[in-house]
């Protein structure tokens, strides 16, 4: 039951995230809206519940899973291609 719950919080998140999203490239640029935005991907995918606490395994669950964690790794991909270079054991930029 509490899984259910914490996939739906997840879920909720995700949707409010996605609002924000559009409403940032619609109505303009504010660094509060997409601060906002960032924060609830975040918070979703740490909200969602694992794959191995889940009792049952059903496709649909996996999918929204799946669903809710894409922004989170997109992001995380995101910020470590731009700390790579500057990290000291990274070949770096030769010139």
């Amino acid at each position: 039951m509490i899984n259910e719950l914490r996939l739906f919080l997840a879920v909720l998140l995700f949707c409010l995230g996605i609002y924000l999203v559009w409403d940032l490239c619609s109505a303009g640029f504010d660094l509060i809206i997409l601060v906002s935005s960032l924060l609830c991907f975040v918070v979703a995918h740490y909200i969602k519940p694992k794959p191995d606490d889940r009792d049952d395994s059903s496709v649909v669950l996996d999918v929204l899973d799946f669903i809710v964690d894409i922004p989170f790794r997109a992001i995380s991909i995101f910020l470590r291609a731009i700390s790579k270079p500057f990290k000291g054991d990274a070949g770096g930029f030769d010139l």
